[in-house]
């Protein structure tokens, strides 16, 4: 009786299981099509044109490691498979995680580039990278703290 009720309501759960995982891949889906944007950016010769300049360079990466960095944050932070009976993760677990998680992306976006004729891949390119992945993440942490102190000033 007892093993049949477990796997009954074990079955249950995998009845509401794929409406879950849905849930989980829409939370997920923008830092996807975001890393997607900037794999597509890596496989052009000149994804910024014949006249960039090294401050254009910059600022593209920057942008661009700071929005994946905030995304990842951000679905991290709403993705519930990872948290224990006491409640949510730290915001430093998740931050940290983030961070590590878009310097790698970066790591692998600059292997990429090694096989694209046109391009190569630099440190300091990653270096820019794991820059901006962190004003990202230093912006989704202090983003809601902002927003609780205007909350209480009103």
């Amino acid at each position: 009786m007892f093993l049949s009720g477990m796997l009954a309501r074990g079955r249950t759960r995998d009845k509401t299981g794929p409406p879950l995982r849905l849930a989980r891949l829409a939370r997920w889906l923008p830092a996807l099509v975001w890393m997607g944007g900037i794999f597509w950016l890596s496989q052009q010769s000149k994804p910024l044109g014949q006249a960039a300049s090294g401050v254009e360079a910059v600022v593209a990466h920057l942008g661009l490691y700071a929005g994946l960095g905030l995304l990842l944050v951000w679905a991290l932070a709403l993705d519930g498979s990872r948290r224990g009976a006491g409640g949510e993760e730290p915001a430093w677990v998740l931050a940290s995680l983030a961070f590590n998680l878009t310097v790698l992306y970066g790591v692998l976006d600059e292997l990429h580039q090694a096989f694209v004729p046109g391009r190569t891949a630099s440190e300091a390119d990653l270096g820019l990278d794991a820059a901006g992945a962190l004003i990202g993440v230093g912006l989704a942490l202090l983003l809601p703290r902002l927003a609780k102190a205007q909350r209480r000033s009103r």
